[in-house]
């Protein structure tokens, strides 16, 4: 588990505001996200170990998202199947209680 974050305010030129947007942008992301990693990787003083752990660390995280996606996408697909047969057999139940025929019937 991460430790635990405190909140601080910087001012930056409205230019320097833009780029980080524009860099969010590109990346899908926030420009409080591009600010806090360039100033995690400006802390690391570009120390290659130290980047290269940040960078295991967020591997890491990124495929157990995708597992717990895939996992996700998997009972969705099945409870859209048994959504199916739930319907057809509530179709077949208002058909034998109005007294029309069934689709196998007919």
């Amino acid at each position: 588990m991460s430790e635990p974050t405190r909140p601080l305010s910087i001012r930056l030129a409205a230019s320097d505001i833009d780029q980080l947007t524009a860099r969010a942008r590109r990346i899908s992301g926030t420009p409080t996200g591009v600010a806090r990693e360039l100033i995690r990787s400006g802390l690391t003083d570009g120390d290659p170990f130290t980047q290269a752990d940040r960078l295991l660390k967020i591997e890491r995280r990124l495929a157990a998202l995708s597992q717990d996606l895939q996992a996700v996408a998997s009972a969705t697909h099945q409870n859209g199947g048994s959504l199916g047969r739930l319907e057809s057999m509530f179709d077949e139940l208002l058909h034998a209680l109005s007294g029309q025929p069934t689709r196998q019937e007919a």
